[in-house]
């Protein structure tokens, strides 16, 4: 009898058929030899049901079908991929196999396509579950196949796809339908989707509402015995914004007493510090180097990414999230380390032969690994350099021969000096070892004269800089991918921080690209060279989704790690989905009520906006609001999206109260008030653009302008 192994790609059916003893390659969908009949899936083979498959009455998008919430999910065969679904069903009927080893990826999404594909086959196989993260050579093969372990044992990871592949159907299908009914326009809303996109609407928000100030710094040129020392004024009392001032008088003043004083050396640390490689690149790193360096959108580094390993077989798989090889996977990595050595000697000047060791944690770590390795160079790249291709994989190679060079060393010297009892710092940098950097070439020095503590100078010139506060940068898809990648930053609870912290981001590294394409394609968010922004459509389904109570946590950072934390803990065995799956359809239940029971958005379609090959009338007709005529015309206030302005604006009055002010959103009884009395009360939670608190007062002056009138201190 023989024995069925299914993994999840064709290339994974290769390497096991290579250590197995290879077989006949001209089956259709297969490889047979003597002892094993080899098989494998493209992914996921089946999708869950349309809600029409359920029933006709779904499909057409109407309010009285809300909500959809099948008493069973059912799924059905992918189109592209029905002949090898076919396939794998028709090997789990024949009589000469006696077990099965389910060999797809080590993870909740590998288990999920394995359990689906088995259940729509009814299979009766004796099952078993082979597991590694490591590079599939022969030896590694043989190894786990001797540790595989009843299938039933990680009935819990399939437990736990299940219940995230259903909840991301039930607020896909519904959500979307809700929007799109309510807001007159095709709206698509998705669980991690709409949090991404939510992100991108909250820096929109806040470069729209930015205000810049004026701020000034004192920078002194200090004369010594061996040369001169540049530094800035600062006060140590201070924490934050420890080296600005408000108002340039007191700097001039400052200059003014201080210009060929005495100065003395009273503080110099000299610290040497070593800087480590970062270990190898994961998916989203790398499109993140790539949207950096070349301008490559995360997709377009993906798809460069999949060609060097499926076509040109030089590059291992891309889609993972791992930094790190398998233990096990050492004797590989270290003949690909010579090989490359031969190949490449000018990227090993700074060769460190004793870092080729399984001993070396930040290439070699089985604790770290999940699905997959980090992505390693598997042989050269022939092609040219400069192309698309060539670009991706010398990153990658660099990155992967940078974990086997010196460690960077530098010397840091911090100086504190003071004159007439004023103080001034500065820090100086001195390369002791370039080491891995050489590849990098990310590192400048900074250099210093030599100095001496408590030796005496004089002030020798001065100056005072004028600046003003930048607003927060734009999203580009590499800060985006960052901060999907380690959103703990944008959470205050420190149990979801902690989640954040460990290998939960939002999406997955096979996802990531795809979300922010789907942001893209759905008019949410538009590119402009490599900076994303939120469009007036996004920030609309945005605006609305925070306006409910229920709905307007598919917004919240918080809420999708707290879903993943639940996920999580069903993997591990923890918790059962019921709780899980019970909590979902309240949240669809209460999202279709609240929906159901707004007003919907009238729309101008006379100027209609094309996109994603059909037409919509995405602009909002704003409503007229309940503050009164306009201060400055008398004409109406009109409600939009994010302010209150004249309904005259075409006209040429500018009367306008943002909705948002300094990262503050007023309440509609603050405007109102504004309105009527010309003042507010005092408002707290206002924030400076360097991210400091105040509060104040609000005031329009007699050319309807908004002010802020600061309390005295």
């Amino acid at each position: 009898m023989k024995t069925l192994i299914l993994t999840e790609k064709p290339s994974v059916a290769r390497d096991f058929a290579l250590a197995l003893g290879g077989g006949s390659a001209g089956q259709d969908g297969f490889i047979e030899n003597e002892n094993y009949v080899i098989t494998w899936a493209i992914g996921h083979l089946l999708a869950p049901f349309d809600p029409e498959d359920y029933d006709p009455k779904y499909k057409k998008w109407n309010l009285n079908t809300l909500p959809i919430l099948p008493e069973e999910f059912k799924f059905k065969a992918q189109p592209k991929t029905k002949k090898q679904l076919d396939v794998i069903k028709r090997l789990l009927k024949r009589t000469d196999l006696d077990r099965l080893i389910v060999a797809t990826d080590a993870g909740r999404e590998g288990e999920l396509i394995a359990r689906l594909i088995l259940n729509d086959g009814k299979s009766k196989l004796k099952a078993f579950r082979f597991w590694t993260s490591a590079a599939l050579t022969k030896d590694v093969i043989h190894t786990e196949l001797k540790n595989i372990k009843p299938l039933k044992d990680y009935d819990r990871l399939f437990i736990a796809g299940r219940a995230r592949q259903k909840a991301d159907w039930l607020v896909g299908m519904n959500l979307s339908r809700l929007a799109t009914l309510k807001l007159n326009d095709l709206f698509s809303v998705g669980r991690v989707q709409t949090a991404v996109l939510s992100m991108l609407v909250e820096r929109r928000k806040a470069i729209d509402a930015f205000v810049p100030v004026d701020y000034f710094e004192f920078k002194a040129k200090f004369k010594f015995k061996h040369g001169d020392v540049s530094a800035y004024w600062f006060d140590p009392k201070k924490k934050e914004d420890l080296k600005r001032k408000d108002t340039r008088a007191e700097f001039d003043e400052l200059l003014k007493n201080l210009h060929q004083k005495d100065a003395v050396i009273k503080v110099l640390n000299q610290t040497e510090k070593t800087s480590y490689p970062q270990g190898l690149y994961s998916l989203t790193e790398l499109q993140r180097q790539g949207n950096i360096l070349y301008g490559f959108s995360a997709t377009k580094t993906l798809e460069i990414a999949q060609t060097l390993y499926e076509k040109y077989k030089c590059l291992s798989y891309p889609r993972t999230d791992s930094k790190v090889m398998a233990v096990s996977s050492f004797d590989m990595v270290k003949g690909l380390v010579y090989k490359f050595k031969e190949l490449y000697p000018e990227h090993f000047e700074k060769f460190a032969a004793f870092k080729v060791s399984a001993k070396n944690k930040t290439v070699f770590d089985d604790s770290r690994l999940t699905d997959h390795h980090g992505l390693i160079p598997l042989k050269d790249f022939n092609g040219d350099e400069n192309s698309p291709e060539g670009k991706i994989y010398h990153l990658v190679l660099k990155r992967f021969i940078t974990n086997f060079l010196e460690n960077h060393r530098y010397l840091e010297t911090d100086v504190q000096i003071e004159c007439e009892k004023n103080q001034f710092m500065t820090r100086g940098k001195k390369i002791l070892e370039m080491g891995f950097k050489v590849l990098e070439g990310s590192d400048r020095e900074e250099l210093l004269p030599e100095l001496a503590l408590n030796e005496v100078g004089i002030l020798k010139s001065g100056e005072v800089e004028s600046k003003k506060t930048k607003p927060p940068f734009e999203y580009t898809e590499a800060s985006l991918l960052y901060d999907m990648t380690n959103p703990a930053k944008l959470v205050t609870e420190s149990d979801l921080k902690k989640i954040f912290r460990t290998e939960i981001g939002l999406g997955t590294q096979a996802t990531r690209a795809q979300i922010i394409e789907t942001l893209l394609k759905r008019d949410y968010v538009n590119r402009s060279g490599k900076n994303l922004n939120a469009t007036d459509k996004g920030m609309l389904l945005v605006d609305r989704l925070n306006d409910m109570p229920t709905t307007k946590g598919l917004t919240s950072v918080s809420q999708t790690a707290k879903l993943e934390q639940s996920l999580q803990s069903m993997a591990e065995g923890e918790t059962d989905d019921l709780a899980f799956m019970d909590n979902i359809n309240d949240f669809i239940n209460s999202a279709t009520l609240e929906w159901k029971a707004t007003e919907g958005i009238a729309r101008d379609v006379t100027n209609p906006k094309s996109y994603g090959g059909k037409t919509y009338g995405p602009k909002v007709e704003a409503q007229v609001s309940n503050l009164g005529p306009c201060p400055v015309c008398g004409a109406e206030i009109k409600d939009f999206p994010k302010s209150y302005s004249c309904s005259r604006w075409k006209e040429g009055c500018g009367f306008t109260i943002w909705k948002v002010v300094a990262k503050k959103k007023l309440s509609e009884s603050q405007v109102k008030k504004l309105m009527k009395e010309k003042k507010t009360d005092v408002i707290k939670g206002f924030k400076s653009k360097a991210g400091k608190p105040f509060d104040a007062i609000l005031v329009m002056n007699k050319d309807g302008k908004v002010e802020f009138e600061f309390l005295p201190r």
